[in-house]
């Protein structure tokens, strides 16, 4: 069990992997046995991270916007301000999508 452990260098050997690869070596041994003889030993397969995309460049040097709407009073009729956010969604394929959305700061809905 730890040889086969060592030789995928820890990122294979999950408890289902690592029976699958210990039967084709001739030995019989059920998975939770597996699973508890792993946790004796203190063997722990790595778990890669998932991918996340860097939407954001914060050092970038160059002058932000000023936020025009910080010095006005809050609008008291609808369709005058709106503000808007731009986000990333991961889809199931694997790829990233991008929503933005537009809301309108007197009535609170999203309008676009």
């Amino acid at each position: 069990m730890v040889k086969v452990f060592g030789h995928h260098k820890r990122r294979y050997a999950a408890a289902r992997r690592l029976q699958v690869a210990l039967r084709h070596k001739g030995h019989q041994v059920g998975r939770q046995r597996l699973r508890t003889a792993m946790r004796r030993r203190g063997l722990h397969a790595l778990q890669p991270k998932a991918y996340t995309p860097r939407t954001t460049d914060s050092t970038y040097g160059l002058r932000c916007s000023p936020n025009r709407l910080l010095d006005q009073p809050t609008p008291t009729q609808a369709n005058r301000v709106w503000v808007s956010d731009t986000t990333y969604l991961p889809l199931a394929s694997g790829d990233w999508a991008y929503l933005c959305a537009f809301q309108d700061m007197a009535s609170k809905q999203v309008v676009g």
